[in-house]
């Protein structure tokens, strides 16, 4: 499953990578109607290195027999999903400021303002919705 992942995270990027590089050659990122064209080569660029350098590292890094079972320790994994939890705490509170922030200085508009509030409703519904489903279950 995990290597899967790692080559769709992969594939992803690099073809995410190659149509922004496309779009820059066949010119077309000038021609479609967004305020910054030039924005589109660079941020489809960069999202899809950040999809492949992960998705890479994963599928070259060999794991032995030892790291596999260090890995499905349910100790290890306890504790990961803790520092997931508590990462995921500090991002919630950090994205919040920094909407609050953008907004009240001007700098974001009603779009990427209701955008980014709403993929901050969702996980934040996420949450409550998985954490009601676990306390039924368990």
């Amino acid at each position: 499953m995990k290597k899967r992942m790692a080559v769709l995270m992969t594939v992803g990027g690099v073809i995410i990578l190659l149509g922004g590089l496309l779009t820059y050659v066949l010119g077309i990122h000038a021609l479609v109607p967004v305020p910054r064209p030039d924005l589109i080569v660079v941020g489809t660029s960069l999202i899809g290195l950040l999809l492949i350098i992960p998705g890479a590292c994963d599928l070259i890094g060999r794991q032995s027999k030892e790291m596999e079972i260090e890995e499905k320790d349910e100790r290890n994994i306890a504790l990961g999903n803790a520092a997931m939890a508590s990462g995921f705490k500090v991002m919630s509170l950090a994205i919040a400021i920094a909407i609050f922030a953008l907004i009240f200085t001007g700098y974001m508009t009603i779009v990427p303002c209701f955008t980014l509030i709403g993929a901050y409703t969702v996980g934040q519904l996420v949450v409550v919705a998985r954490l009601w489903y676990l306390q039924k279950t368990m």
